[in-house]
């Protein structure tokens, strides 16, 4: 899915812990990860500083969304 980045939270400074996007029909949502997804925390701060989105793909597990990879 692709949205806009509304909140990045750092495990570390290599790993995403949580991610909040909002997508075109306006619906947010929220990802854990279970490691590097691709990026760092702080590209996708820079991401919601200035508005860009980004492509996330992700997988459902016990009723959480599970980001896999999180592309520009």
């Amino acid at each position: 899915m692709r949205g806009i980045i509304l909140e990045v939270t750092a495990r570390n400074l290599n790993e995403v812990a949580l991610l909040r996007i909002r997508d075109a029909q306006g619906r947010e949502w929220s990802f854990t990860t279970d490691g590097p997804v691709g990026v760092s925390p702080s590209h996708l701060k820079e991401h919601q500083a200035f508005g860009f989105g980004a492509l996330v793909t992700y997988t459902e597990r016990q009723g959480q969304f599970v980001a896999l990879a999180i592309l520009d």
